[in-house]
């Protein structure tokens, strides 16, 4: 657990409390896409807020743990987009397809760019931040992604192989190129994600393909 995790503060279980609490993790997220998190107060946030810094201080202990938050809930949506679906039994094929066409679109979203720019940009002088973002993130959408293959590979529909090294293939192979591109304000014609998903899915299963010489599962 990180500094930041440690200092994160949850606030009173009430529903006022709770609406309080998600006015100041939209304020702040927008103050710190404004202007970054060092430029970033907790007097900038209180103000826009409408209240006091010790309103402020009684959800979040610090700019440290605010911030935590913001990127907990950036993280908590993110995953909600690519993995709380009732999605019906489907072939892998199909299935990858889906889940890698969610996870780009949901990774190419303007509010989202500016978030992870936001990340990389203060990572150099903050990196409790980066490693933060890092473990509540992306480690756990792969791991999440690991799971999903670990269950095909058990039932013969993609080769025996590490499932946590075959998510970080599948998420280099689904998003790299396309959300690099991204954040370097290049504008990929709208057809190209579709192609783009087409292609990765295609490789990542002709390098996972079941291996005729072993014998079907069970």
């Amino acid at each position: 657990m990180t500094i930041l995790q440690r200092e994160a503060a949850s606030s009173p279980p009430t529903s006022a409390a709770a609406a309080r609490r998600a006015a100041i993790l939209a304020i702040a997220r927008a103050q710190f896409l404004a202007g970054g998190y060092a430029a970033t107060s907790m007097s900038d946030i209180a103000a826009r807020l409408g209240g006091s810094k010790g309103t402020l201080y009684a959800y979040f202990r610090s700019k440290e743990a605010l911030f935590q938050a913001v990127a907990d809930q950036e993280a908590a949506d993110l995953q909600a987009q690519l993995f709380d679906l009732d999605e019906p039994e489907s072939a892998p094929a199909a299935r990858l397809t889906a889940l890698a066409q969610r996870f780009l679109t949901a990774l190419m979203r303007p509010d989202t760019v500016a978030f992870h720019r936001l990340v990389i940009a203060e990572s150099d002088r903050f990196p409790d931040l980066g490693r933060a973002f890092f473990e509540i993130g992306p480690r756990v959408i792969r791991a999440r992604i690991a799971t999903i293959l670990e269950l095909l590979m058990a039932h013969g529909e993609l080769r025996a192989a590490d499932s946590t090294e075959a998510a970080e293939v599948f998420v280099d192979l689904a998003i790299a190129g396309p959300v690099l591109r991204r954040l370097w304000s290049v504008q990929d014609p709208p057809q190209e994600a579709a192609r783009h998903v087409a292609v990765s899915v295609a490789l990542f299963l002709r390098a996972y393909a079941p291996d005729p010489t072993r014998d079907p599962p069970g």
